[in-house]
């Protein structure tokens, strides 16, 4: 039987109520077992594949701690002997979403989705590393980011900090900046932000409450925690529209476009666990990728447990395949080997006039791979299925 080793915070496994829904996994396919990332994985294991969320451990490692650091090393150390084993999600994968500066440059480089004619794109942004504002001035003004924009920590996971954020409106609000940092140029989206869920080729769209329009820019920076303003059912001023902006049309998102761009981003990240917060600009109506989140809390996704199940299954299954396959591949090359002159080109001995000839050789065309289509489902909340990508 298939064993699964899983490492979550205390936190985490509340948030989706893990150790209550284990039984899915035992009953599906495997013993699941809980790591203790303290000592070694070897007598622990062995694992088919590596369940986890380490970002806090990863942050915490990257600051000098050593206790976080051991536990980084014994999972890295447990893939590296055993490369077999499945990592969800790979440590290089996480690492790109921790800074958030190198997470929206990872954005860009989504050249199919993010081209001039493209529906999608990314506020403009820039890194603020200093407190002087002459310096960050030129510095936002080179980045084209413009005023109101988004103060966010530099640092996107592993502690409550990295959710304080600021709304800084004028040249005045630029004392108020705490590098190292990010900002990001604001867009008004009606106080609306879309959660696309992913897991592995399959998404799930959330419709969650976000910050309200914002038209005049002299006024002093507003400070909020994005936790508190993108909960379901949130009741915050921030998330209040204004009455003139409550007769705007209220805009539908386009399934076909966040199921794009959910697969464009999972190719680029090669991760299977994610979750991409997106909202709606009012008057260009681009669609604005703000963040990405490695492993989210997945809130509003119905029977999370036994779609992760069947992900995991699945790539331990195709993992077998190719082991299989290339076993197979082992066993015939020694009877090529063997069978070897039959296969080479025969020359004839010739016509009567001593002319010899090679036999023509046989062509065999590959036949490409085929790529499932897209199953688009309804993304109003509470939305109680998947989109295939």
């Amino acid at each position: 039987m298939r064993r699964v080793g899983y490492w979550l915070s205390e936190k985490k496994k509340k948030r989706l109520n893990f150790e209550d829904q284990i039984s899915t996994f035992r009953y599906a396919f495997c013993i699941v077992c809980t790591l203790d990332v303290d000592k070694s994985l070897e007598p622990q294991g062995p694992f088919d594949l590596i369940l986890h969320k380490c970002t806090l451990l990863m942050v915490d490692a990257e600051d000098g701690d050593v206790q976080s650091l051991t536990a980084i090393n014994n999972i890295k150390k447990y893939i590296s002997s055993h490369p077999e084993c499945i990592l969800v999600d790979s440590f290089e994968s996480i690492e790109k979403l921790i800074d958030r500066h190198e997470q929206y440059k990872l954005l860009l480089q989504c050249k199919t989705l993010l081209n001039s004619e493209s529906e999608v794109c990314t506020p403009t942004f820039v890194e603020l590393s200093t407190k002087d504002i002459e310096t960050n001035k030129q510095k936002l003004k080179e980045a084209d980011v413009k005023y109101p924009f988004v103060c966010k920590p530099i640092v996107a996971h592993g502690s409550s900090a990295s959710h304080k954020m600021a709304i800084i409106f004028n040249d005045r609000g630029l004392d108020d900046i705490d590098p190292p940092c990010v900002a990001q140029t604001f867009h008004n989206h009606n106080a609306v932000l879309y959660k696309v869920f992913v897991i592995g080729e399959k998404n799930h769209i959330v419709e969650r409450p976000s910050i309200k329009n914002f038209s005049s820019r002299d006024q002093s920076t507003i400070y909020f925690d994005s936790n508190d303003v993108s909960k379901p059912n949130c009741a915050n001023f921030l998330t209040e529209l204004d009455e003139e902006d409550l007769l705007r049309t209220p805009i539908t998102p386009n399934k076909q476009i966040l199921s794009d761009l959910a697969r464009a981003v999972r190719q680029e990240l090669k991760m299977e666990l994610f979750g991409i917060d997106v909202i709606i600009d009012c008057d260009t109506k681009k669609y604005a990728v703000i963040d990405i989140n490695a492993f989210p809390g997945y809130e509003g996704v119905d029977n999370f447990m036994e779609i992760l199940c069947d992900l995991l299954k699945s790539l331990m299954n195709r993992r077998d395949k190719v082991k299989s396959e290339n076993e197979q591949m082992s066993r015939k090359r020694p009877e090529s080997s063997e069978k070897g002159d039959s296969k080479k080109p025969k020359l004839h001995n010739g016509d009567k006039n001593g002319n010899s000839e090679l036999e023509p050789a046989t062509c065999f065309e590959r036949n490409p791979d085929i790529i499932e289509g897209d199953i688009l489902l309804p993304w109003k909340p509470p939305i109680n299925a998947l989109l295939e990508h």
